[in-house]
C-alpha cells in the first residue's frame, strides 16, 4: 500500500517559518495522538503570509498524492481568494525548491494534488486510499522532481484578511524512490509492517464507550471565527462578525502593548461610544443548550483540554434531587404505616386487657350467686384445705 509520510513511524520531520499560536503547533500535523492531530497547525491571528510549511523525509520518495484541508474562511468568503503552492527539492539539506503545483481557492477547503504518472509497485503494490469528499483535485506538474523527493514544502503565498491562516489536517502519499538503496527500502517495509502490526492488535481490543453522545455536530456559528473554538459568551462586533469576549479581550491586549486604541479584529476601527462590541443572549442559549446535551460548556475548551466532557451538573443535580425526594416520601410512607401497626396493636392490647377484666369480674359475680356446702355460712368451703393439720386435730376434740 501507498504510504502516508505523516505518520508518526516513519520519523518525518517539519517545521514552519512563522510563529504558531498557542496550542497549534506545526507538529501537530505528525502527532501520534490523533486528537492533537485533529487540531492541526494555525498561526497567531496578527500574522500574515506567506507561511512555508516544510516537510523532510528520511529517504528519497516518489510522490502519489498530497492531501491538504484548510481551516474555515472568515467573513471574506466569495470576495477574496487564497492560494496554496506545492514546491519540492530533491536534497535532503538543500535549499532550491522547484514549484510543481498550484490552486487558486474560493470557498473549498480540501485539495487533493495528484501525480497522473505514479504507479505502485512491489512491495507496495496497493493503490492509495479514495479521495476525501467534496475536494478539489489538481495534477502535480511533471517538469518538477516528483520521482526523488527529500523536502517537500506547502506554501500559503496570499489569504483572506478574515480567515485563519494554516494547514488543519496534511496527508504525504508517496513510496520509495527508484533509487532509494535496498537496505533502506527494506527498512521502510519493517517498519510499515510492525506499524500495521500495532494497528491490527490496537483493533482487537474493545473502545471504552464514552458516557456522553459526541454525534451531535457543532454548529460553524457558534466556534469563534479566530480561533476555531466553541464560544463561551458570544460578542457582536460593529463589523457584524461574532467573536468570544475571551478572545476579544486578548486582542485588545495585545493592542494596548503597541499602543493602539481598542479596535474591531476585522476591520481595525476603533470601538467609539455609539460603535462598540455588545453580547448576542439569543447566541449564547443556543450554545448553553448544546452544552448541556453534549456536556461540553466550552470552559476549558482551548487547546482541547476536555478530552471526555461529562453531563452536565444541574441535570445531574435535578436527578439526585428526585431521587432524594422519592426517598424521602417513601421514608415517611413507611413511617406512617409502622405508626399505624404500633396503633393498631396498642389498640388490640388494650381491648383484651379490658376483655380479661370483664371476664374476672363476671366470674366472681358468678361465684358469689351460688349458696355455700358449709355448716358455717361465714366460713368457705375452699379455706379448709389452708387450715392446719394441728387446728384441725383441735376441732375434732
Amino acid at each position: 500500500m501507498v504510504l502516508n509520510l505523516c505518520l508518526p513511524h516513519f520519523q518525518t520531520s517539519i517545521q514552519c517559518n512563522k510563529l504558531c499560536a498557542d496550542g497549534y503547533d506545526v507538529s501537530n500535523l505528525l502527532s501520534a495522538d490523533p486528537t492533537v492531530r485533529r487540531r492541526g497547525f494555525k498561526l497567531e491571528y496578527f500574522l500574515r503570509p506567506p507561511v512555508h510549511v516544510t516537510l523532510s523525509f528520511q529517504v528519497k520518495m516518489e510522490l502519489c498524492r498530497l492531501d491538504v484541508e484548510l481551516w474555515p474562511w472568515g467573513m471574506d468568503q466569495g470576495r477574496t481568494s487564497r492560494r496554496l503552492e506545492i514546491l519540492t527539492c530533491s536534497e535532503g539539506d538543500g535549499d532550491r525548491f522547484e514549484l510543481v503545483s498550484r490552486c487558486d481557492l474560493q470557498e473549498e477547503l480540501r485539495v487533493c494534488f495528484l501525480n497522473p504518472a505514479f504507479k505502485p509497485r512491489a512491495p507496495f503494490s496497493d493503490a492509495p486510499p479514495q479521495m476525501p469528499a467534496g475536494a478539489k483535485t489538481q495534477e502535480l506538474w511533471r517538469r518538477g522532481s516528483l520521482g526523488s523527493v527529500a523536502q517537500l514544502r506547502v506554501s500559503i503565498p496570499y489569504s483572506g484578511t478574515a480567515s485563519a491562516l494554516g494547514i488543519k489536517t496534511l496527508a504525504v502519499w508517496a513510496l520509495p524512490s527508484r533509487c532509494c538503496p535496498a537496505s533502506q527500502l527494506e527498512k521502510i517495509w519493517d517498519v510499515h509492517l510492525n506499524s500495521l502490526k500495532k494497528t491490527v492488535h490496537l483493533t482487537v481490543v474493545p473502545p471504552k464507550l464514552d458516557p456522553v453522545p459526541t454525534d451531535i455536530p457543532t454548529p460553524e456559528e457558534f466556534l469563534d471565527p479566530l480561533t476555531q473554538e466553541l464560544m463561551v459568551f458570544p460578542m457582536i462586533l460593529p463589523s457584524g462578525m461574532v467573536i468570544d469576549n475571551s478572545t476579544l479581550e486578548e486582542y485588545q491586549k495585545r493592542e494596548a502593548t503597541w499602543g493602539r486604541l481598542p479596535n474591531d479584529p476585522f476591520t481595525g476601527v476603533p470601538f467609539t461610544q455609539n460603535s462598540k462590541p455588545i453580547p448576542n443572549p439569543l447566541l449564547k442559549s443556543r450554545i448553553d443548550r448544546l452544552g448541556l446535551q453534549t456536556g461540553c460548556t466550552g470552559v476549558r475548551s482551548r487547546n482541547n483540554l476536555i478530552a471526555q466532557p461529562q453531563p452536565s451538573r444541574l441535570t445531574v443535580e435535578a436527578k439526585s434531587i428526585t431521587d432524594s425526594s422519592r426517598n424521602c416520601d417513601q421514608t415517611h410512607t413507611l413511617h406512617s404505616q409502622s405508626f399505624a401497626s404500633a396503633s393498631e396493636s396498642k389498640t388490640r392490647s388494650d381491648a383484651c386487657k379490658t376483655g380479661q377484666t370483664q371476664s374476672h369480674a363476671a366470674k366472681r359475680k358468678h361465684d358469689c350467686s351460688f349458696p355455700s356446702t358449709s355448716n358455717n355460712p361465714d366460713h368457705s368451703p375452699l379455706r379448709k384445705t389452708h387450715e392446719t393439720p394441728s387446728v384441725f386435730h383441735r376441732k375434732k376434740l
